[in-house]
């Protein structure tokens, strides 16, 4: 497989499902220890997760991308890493209004807003990091210290 290819599609599948699993599974925890912290009223508990859980949704796609680019899983677990805060964020707030956890889809924005805005700035975010780690790759490979084998 030669390096645009690799770049472009993947050519490690296992890492990339890892990477998109993975940070999916850190984005559910947080949520979930912010909304019992939340829940329980432990100021310290929610103040570490106001801090924690915009930097994994907001900051965290670019340089997870940018590994995931670098590392060759592909652009589309690197972009897909974008969208995953968003999926999951829904999917617990969907889960939380069906068993009927208190505060949570109750009143305030929309769901699919916040969801949409999610997925763009994470996807922006991802899209970014995706760049920037082709573009690290490419120059290592153009030094000569890069992974051109085939695997």
């Amino acid at each position: 497989m030669t390096t645009t290819e690799a770049l472009l599609l993947g050519r490690r599948r296992g890492l990339a499902v890892t990477m998109v699993v993975g940070f999916a599974a850190v984005i559910a925890v947080s949520l979930a220890v912010a909304l019992v912290a939340e829940l329980a009223d432990l100021p310290t508990a929610a103040a570490l997760t106001d801090r924690v859980i915009p930097v994994l949704v907001f900051y965290a796609p670019g340089p997870i991308a940018a590994a995931g680019a670098y590392a060759r899983c592909g652009g589309p677990a690197c972009l897909a890493v974008g969208v995953v805060p968003a999926l999951v964020f829904a999917g617990l707030v969907l889960l939380g209004t069906t068993i009927g956890v208190p505060g949570v889809g109750e009143g305030g924005a929309p769901v699919e807003g916040v969801a949409t805005s999610f997925a763009l700035v994470g996807l922006s975010g991802a899209f970014v990091g995706y760049c920037a780690g082709v573009t690290a790759a490419l120059l290592v490979d153009l030094v000569g210290r890069g992974q051109v084998t085939d695997d």
